[in-house]
Protein backbone atom coordinates (compact mmCIF):
# COMPACT_ATOMS: atom_id res chain seq x y z
CA UNK A 1 0.00 0.00 0.00
CA UNK A 2 1.41 3.03 -1.21
CA UNK A 3 1.23 6.22 1.51
CA UNK A 4 -1.02 9.01 0.06
CA UNK A 5 0.43 12.04 2.26
CA UNK A 6 -1.67 14.62 0.27
CA UNK A 7 -4.67 13.16 2.18
CA UNK A 8 -3.33 13.17 5.36
CA UNK A 9 -4.37 16.08 7.09
CA UNK A 10 -2.32 17.31 10.26
CA UNK A 11 -3.93 19.70 12.30
CA UNK A 12 -2.27 21.48 15.15
CA UNK A 13 -4.27 23.86 16.79
CA UNK A 14 -3.92 26.84 19.11
CA UNK A 15 0.04 26.08 19.29
CA UNK A 16 1.68 28.42 21.84
CA UNK A 17 5.53 28.53 21.07
CA UNK A 18 6.22 28.02 17.31
CA UNK A 19 9.40 26.18 18.11
CA UNK A 20 6.82 23.45 18.33
CA UNK A 21 5.52 23.84 15.00
CA UNK A 22 8.71 23.28 13.10
CA UNK A 23 8.96 20.12 15.77
CA UNK A 24 6.08 18.81 14.40
CA UNK A 25 6.85 19.13 11.34
CA UNK A 26 9.90 17.49 11.28
CA UNK A 27 8.59 14.71 13.05
CA UNK A 28 5.73 14.46 10.21
CA UNK A 29 8.28 14.88 7.01
CA UNK A 30 10.74 12.01 9.10
CA UNK A 31 7.78 9.78 8.30
CA UNK A 32 6.29 10.60 5.00
CA UNK A 33 3.76 12.99 5.63
CA UNK A 34 4.20 17.02 4.31
CA UNK A 35 0.22 17.96 4.74
CA UNK A 36 0.52 20.23 7.78
CA UNK A 37 -2.46 23.09 9.00
CA UNK A 38 -1.66 25.88 11.48
CA UNK A 39 -5.29 26.91 13.58
CA UNK A 40 -4.74 30.39 15.09
CA UNK A 41 -1.22 30.03 16.26
CA UNK A 42 0.43 32.22 18.45
CA UNK A 43 3.44 32.98 16.41
CA UNK A 44 4.05 31.89 12.71
CA UNK A 45 6.10 32.47 10.39
CA UNK A 46 8.58 31.92 13.35
CA UNK A 47 12.57 32.16 13.43
CA UNK A 48 12.12 29.12 16.16
CA UNK A 49 9.88 26.93 14.47
CA UNK A 50 12.36 27.13 11.46
CA UNK A 51 15.10 26.41 13.50
CA UNK A 52 13.56 23.18 15.22
CA UNK A 53 12.46 22.04 12.07
CA UNK A 54 15.26 20.99 10.83
CA UNK A 55 15.41 20.32 7.08
CA UNK A 56 11.17 20.11 6.57
CA UNK A 57 11.05 23.89 6.17
CA UNK A 58 9.29 22.48 2.87
CA UNK A 59 6.71 21.08 5.03
CA UNK A 60 6.70 24.57 6.81
CA UNK A 61 6.39 26.71 3.71
CA UNK A 62 3.43 24.85 2.78
CA UNK A 63 1.11 24.87 5.90
CA UNK A 64 -1.73 26.44 5.78
CA UNK A 65 -3.03 28.51 8.62
CA UNK A 66 -6.74 28.34 9.00
CA UNK A 67 -9.16 30.75 12.06
CA UNK A 68 -10.87 27.83 13.10
CA UNK A 69 -10.71 24.05 13.06
CA UNK A 70 -14.34 23.61 11.30
CA UNK A 71 -11.82 25.51 8.32
CA UNK A 72 -9.00 23.31 8.38
CA UNK A 73 -10.83 19.89 8.57
CA UNK A 74 -13.93 21.23 6.35
CA UNK A 75 -13.32 18.66 3.21
CA UNK A 76 -12.11 15.96 5.09
CA UNK A 77 -14.24 12.45 5.00
CA UNK A 78 -12.73 11.19 8.61
CA UNK A 79 -11.55 13.26 11.40
CA UNK A 80 -9.56 12.06 14.70
CA UNK A 81 -8.62 14.07 17.31
CA UNK A 82 -6.30 13.13 20.08
CA UNK A 83 -6.66 13.39 23.72
CA UNK A 84 -6.31 12.47 27.28
CA UNK A 85 -9.53 14.49 28.51
CA UNK A 86 -11.55 12.27 30.92
CA UNK A 87 -15.13 12.83 29.02
CA UNK A 88 -18.29 12.89 31.20
CA UNK A 89 -19.73 12.18 27.59
CA UNK A 90 -17.35 8.94 25.85
CA UNK A 91 -16.24 9.36 22.96
CA UNK A 92 -15.31 6.44 20.39
CA UNK A 93 -11.80 5.73 20.80
CA UNK A 94 -8.95 3.83 18.97
CA UNK A 95 -5.23 3.43 19.67
CA UNK A 96 -2.61 4.79 18.04
CA UNK A 97 -1.35 1.39 15.92
CA UNK A 98 -5.17 0.61 14.53
CA UNK A 99 -6.21 4.40 13.88
CA UNK A 100 -3.13 4.37 11.54
CA UNK A 101 -4.40 0.89 9.80
CA UNK A 102 -8.05 3.16 9.30
CA UNK A 103 -6.05 6.08 8.40
CA UNK A 104 -3.81 4.29 5.52
CA UNK A 105 -7.03 2.58 4.18
CA UNK A 106 -9.23 5.74 3.96
CA UNK A 107 -6.56 7.50 2.05
CA UNK A 108 -5.77 4.75 -0.56
CA UNK A 109 -9.59 5.09 -0.86
CA UNK A 110 -8.97 8.88 -1.73
CA UNK A 111 -10.51 9.77 1.41
CA UNK A 112 -9.09 12.91 3.15
CA UNK A 113 -8.16 12.56 6.91
CA UNK A 114 -7.70 14.86 9.20
CA UNK A 115 -6.01 14.34 12.88
CA UNK A 116 -6.18 16.74 15.32
CA UNK A 117 -3.71 17.65 17.79
CA UNK A 118 -4.46 20.85 20.58
CA UNK A 119 -2.87 23.44 22.23
CA UNK A 120 -0.11 22.78 24.79
CA UNK A 121 -1.06 23.15 28.00
CA UNK A 122 -4.69 21.95 28.07
CA UNK A 123 -5.12 19.78 24.36
CA UNK A 124 -8.89 20.18 22.67
CA UNK A 125 -11.66 21.42 24.75
CA UNK A 126 -14.73 19.37 24.49
CA UNK A 127 -16.56 21.28 21.23
CA UNK A 128 -13.34 20.97 19.37
CA UNK A 129 -12.96 16.96 20.32
CA UNK A 130 -16.96 16.31 19.19
CA UNK A 131 -15.92 17.25 15.65
CA UNK A 132 -13.54 14.28 15.66
CA UNK A 133 -15.33 11.31 14.30
CA UNK A 134 -13.09 8.93 16.51
CA UNK A 135 -10.90 9.68 19.48
CA UNK A 136 -6.93 8.25 19.18
CA UNK A 137 -5.16 7.12 22.79
CA UNK A 138 -1.75 6.89 22.66
CA UNK A 139 -0.56 4.00 25.60
CA UNK A 140 1.76 5.81 28.29
CA UNK A 141 2.68 4.75 31.66
CA UNK A 142 -0.65 5.79 34.03
CA UNK A 143 1.93 6.95 36.70
CA UNK A 144 3.46 9.91 33.96
CA UNK A 145 1.13 9.84 30.41
CA UNK A 146 2.81 12.91 29.41
CA UNK A 147 3.56 13.35 25.67
CA UNK A 148 4.87 16.62 24.35
CA UNK A 149 3.14 17.44 21.27
CA UNK A 150 5.63 16.61 18.73
CA UNK A 151 6.35 13.44 20.25
CA UNK A 152 2.94 12.88 20.29
CA UNK A 153 2.72 13.77 16.16
CA UNK A 154 5.79 11.87 15.85
CA UNK A 155 4.18 8.26 17.46
CA UNK A 156 0.82 8.44 15.23
CA UNK A 157 3.31 9.59 12.04
CA UNK A 158 5.12 6.42 13.22
CA UNK A 159 2.21 4.23 13.31
CA UNK A 160 0.81 5.99 10.01
CA UNK A 161 4.15 4.95 7.99
CA UNK A 162 4.14 1.26 9.60
CA UNK A 163 0.92 0.53 9.08
CA UNK A 164 1.09 2.17 4.89
CA UNK A 165 3.10 -1.58 4.81
CA UNK A 166 -0.02 -3.24 5.54
CA UNK A 167 -2.38 -5.06 3.32
CA UNK A 168 -5.75 -2.56 2.17
CA UNK A 169 -9.25 -3.09 3.06
CA UNK A 170 -11.41 -3.41 0.15
CA UNK A 171 -13.91 -0.13 -0.40
CA UNK A 172 -17.24 -1.60 0.80
CA UNK A 173 -19.95 1.55 0.14
CA UNK A 174 -21.76 2.49 -2.94
CA UNK A 175 -21.82 6.42 -2.02
CA UNK A 176 -19.18 8.51 -0.24
CA UNK A 177 -19.26 9.35 3.08
CA UNK A 178 -19.80 12.89 3.98
CA UNK A 179 -16.97 15.04 4.56
CA UNK A 180 -16.39 17.31 7.97
CA UNK A 181 -18.65 20.29 6.93
CA UNK A 182 -21.59 18.13 5.68
CA UNK A 183 -21.61 16.17 8.52
CA UNK A 184 -21.54 19.30 10.86
CA UNK A 185 -24.60 20.93 8.46
CA UNK A 186 -26.91 17.77 9.04
CA UNK A 187 -26.30 17.60 12.97
CA UNK A 188 -26.58 21.23 13.32
CA UNK A 189 -30.00 20.33 11.24
CA UNK A 190 -30.82 17.88 13.35
CA UNK A 191 -30.55 19.26 16.60
CA UNK A 192 -32.28 22.85 15.30
CA UNK A 193 -35.27 20.41 14.23
CA UNK A 194 -35.26 18.44 17.75
CA UNK A 195 -35.07 22.06 19.30
CA UNK A 196 -38.05 23.31 17.23
CA UNK A 197 -40.35 20.14 17.64
CA UNK A 198 -39.61 20.17 21.44
CA UNK A 199 -37.88 17.14 22.21
CA UNK A 200 -34.42 19.37 23.26
CA UNK A 201 -34.90 21.95 25.54
CA UNK A 202 -32.31 24.77 24.34
CA UNK A 203 -32.11 26.15 27.92
CA UNK A 204 -31.67 22.92 29.70
CA UNK A 205 -29.70 20.71 26.98
CA UNK A 206 -28.25 19.08 29.42
CA UNK A 207 -25.92 16.02 27.53
CA UNK A 208 -28.33 14.90 25.02
CA UNK A 209 -26.35 17.24 22.15
CA UNK A 210 -23.42 15.89 22.80
CA UNK A 211 -25.04 12.41 22.54
CA UNK A 212 -26.54 13.64 19.20
CA UNK A 213 -22.93 14.70 17.64
CA UNK A 214 -21.29 11.25 19.00
CA UNK A 215 -24.32 9.29 17.23
CA UNK A 216 -23.79 11.05 14.04
CA UNK A 217 -19.88 11.25 13.91
CA UNK A 218 -19.99 7.38 15.01
CA UNK A 219 -22.20 6.46 12.14
CA UNK A 220 -20.33 8.09 9.81
CA UNK A 221 -23.19 8.50 7.16
CA UNK A 222 -22.62 8.54 3.16
CA UNK A 223 -23.65 11.17 1.30
CA UNK A 224 -27.12 9.29 0.00
CA UNK A 225 -27.80 8.81 3.77
CA UNK A 226 -27.29 12.75 4.64
CA UNK A 227 -29.37 13.64 1.76
CA UNK A 228 -32.57 11.44 2.64
CA UNK A 229 -32.16 12.80 6.27
CA UNK A 230 -32.11 16.51 5.48
CA UNK A 231 -34.47 16.06 3.07
CA UNK A 232 -36.66 14.17 5.81
CA UNK A 233 -36.21 16.95 8.32
CA UNK A 234 -37.01 19.61 5.83
CA UNK A 235 -40.55 18.17 5.29
CA UNK A 236 -40.46 18.23 9.36
CA UNK A 237 -39.83 21.86 9.19
CA UNK A 238 -42.40 22.86 6.40
CA UNK A 239 -45.38 20.83 8.12
CA UNK A 240 -44.62 23.07 11.20
CA UNK A 241 -44.69 26.51 9.65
Amino acid sequence: MSLKSNLINIVIVDTIHPGNIGSVARAMKTMGLSKLSLVNPRVFPSDDAIALAGNATDVLDNAKIFDSIDEAIKDSTFVYATSSRNRSIQWPTINASEAAKEICNQAENDKEVSIIFGKEDRGLTNDELELANMLIEIPANPEYPVLNLAMSAQIIAYEILKASHGEEIKEWRDYPEVNSKQLQMLIDHFIETAVEIDVIDPDNPKKIISRIKRMFTRLQPDEMEASFLRGFLSVINKKLK
